[in-house]
């Protein structure tokens, strides 16, 4: 079984979180520049045995797009894409 990782993209910086071996506690990774996320992410789902990636969809509190969510949804494209 694989990790799971997750993402917590913004424009400069996305917020990445990574799973234990037995997928029970998620914990703080790091966070990098989102200019450098593919890179960041080829070389850490290789390394660590990620099999699932999480991408936060950011809303407002009234459930409708914040200003960062067609962002996200091409981010999730180039991660389909890609992965």
């Amino acid at each position: 079984m694989g990790r799971k990782i997750a993402l917590d993209f913004g424009i400069k910086r996305t917020g990445i979180a990574i799973t234990d071996e037995m997928n029970i506690i998620a914990s703080g990774l790091t966070t990098v520049d989102s200019k450098d996320l593919m890179t960041f992410l080829e070389k850490t789902v290789a390394e660590k045995n990620v099999d699932t990636i999480v991408l936060g969809e950011p809303k407002r509190l009234n459930s409708e797009d914040s200003h960062i969510t067609q962002n996200v949804r091409y981010l999730k494209e180039d991660l389909e894409k890609k992965f």
